[in-house]
C-alpha cells in the first residue's frame, strides 16, 4: 500500500512538473509583445494601412461622422508618407543633421495638430487631446519604470 502511495505521488510530481513547463516563452532580443501578439515577424505597415487603421481607431474612439473619417484617413495617409520618407533619411543624418529632422518632425507635428483641429469638432478634440495626453503619461510611467537600476514588475 505505502509503495502505491509513493509511485502516485510521484507520478502526480512528475505531470505537475510537465504541465509547468508549457507556459509560453518570452519575446526574443528585437521583438516586441502588444495586445497579446508578437511584433517582429511580420512585414512592416504600409502608409495606407496605417492610414486606415488610425482613422478606423479616431472614429471609434470620438465617434466621427463618415466625412471627417474620410479627412481623417487622408490626413493620416499623408502623414504615414512623411514619417516613411523621414526613416528612410534618419538612417544617413549626421548630428546637425539629426537636430534639423527633429525641428522639421515637431513642425509637421504642430501642422498635423492644426489640421485635425480644423476637421473634428471642439468636443471630439478636446477628447482627442485627453486620450493624448493619457497616452504621454502612460508613456512616461513605462519609461521611468525602465531606467538602468530600476526594478522592473512582472507584466
Amino acid at each position: 500500500m505505502k509503495k502505491l502511495l509513493i509511485l502516485l505521488a510521484a507520478f502526480s510530481l512528475s505531470a505537475a512538473a510537465a504541465s509547468a513547463q508549457t507556459t509560453p516563452v518570452k519575446a526574443a532580443h528585437g521583438q516586441h509583445m502588444k495586445g497579446g501578439k508578437m511584433h517582429g515577424d511580420k512585414a512592416p505597415k504600409t502608409p495606407e494601412q496605417r492610414a486606415d487603421h488610425a482613422a478606423q481607431a479616431l472614429t471609434k474612439q470620438l465617434g466621427l461622422s463618415a466625412a471627417q473619417t474620410a479627412q481623417v484617413r487622408q490626413l493620416h495617409l499623408d502623414r504615414a508618407r512623411q514619417m516613411q520618407a523621414h526613416k528612410a533619411q534618419a538612417g544617413t543624418s549626421t548630428g546637425t543633421d539629426k537636430k534639423q529632422h527633429h525641428e522639421a518632425m515637431k513642425a509637421e507635428k504642430a501642422q498635423y495638430e492644426a489640421q485635425l483641429k480644423q476637421i473634428l469638432s471642439a468636443d471630439q478634440y478636446a477628447k482627442y487631446a485627453q486620450l493624448q495626453a493619457d497616452k504621454m503619461a502612460k508613456h512616461k510611467a513605462h519609461r521611468q519604470g525602465m531606467k538602468p537600476g530600476a526594478k522592473q514588475g512582472k507584466s
